[in-house]
């Protein structure tokens, strides 16, 4: 058996993956695309275009949708009548601290414009979910800023942390 044969009889050896077997226990976790959060998105978002014309960021519209898209293609997938009007804080922090981990640009971005979404929907009274949790995506969200603002070279602000801090 020449070498080639055996990594090819390594690869499909299924004893190799076992419990506790580290190379099993490295391979990553991939969230399922959710195109029931888009389609979401897609019917808020000429209400949402709208609310954003009038107030005048400094960021395009078509930025903030496709970072909104990308966050939302990787939110969970809801069941039983949950909506993307309703954000849960926890699936919040983890999916905006895995695409930081993934590409930082990507991950700040999207919270900039996540800020810019959950305002949308407490001002046009489109939120579901409940004041608490509405408080804490909230939170969570400043924090991300607060962090990103900090690390910006001699304090100098972002066209999206301008645009965020109108947001409010």
């Amino acid at each position: 058996m020449d070498r080639n044969q055996r990594r090819r009889a390594a690869r499909t050896n299924h004893s190799r993956n076992q419990p506790g077997d580290p190379f099993k226990a490295a391979i990553p976790r991939v969230a399922v695309p959710s195109t029931g959060n888009i389609q979401e998105l897609e019917s808020l978002s000429p209400d949402f275009i709208s609310w954003y014309a009038q107030h005048r960021f400094s960021v395009d519209i078509e930025e903030v949708l496709e970072s909104l898209t990308l966050f939302f293609r990787f939110y969970p997938s809801f069941e039983g009548g949950r909506s993307i009007t309703a954000l849960k804080p926890a699936e919040v922090a983890e999916r905006l601290a895995a695409l930081i981990i993934h590409t930082v640009h990507d991950g700040v971005v999207a919270t900039y414009s996540l800020m810019l979404f959950l305002r949308f929907l407490h001002d046009s009274g489109q939120w579901s979910g409940n004041p608490e949790s509405y408080r804490t995506v909230q939170g969570i969200l400043l924090e991300i800023i607060s962090l990103d603002m900090r690390a910006t070279p001699n304090g100098a602000p972002t066209a999206a942390v301008v645009a965020a801090a109108h947001a409010d």
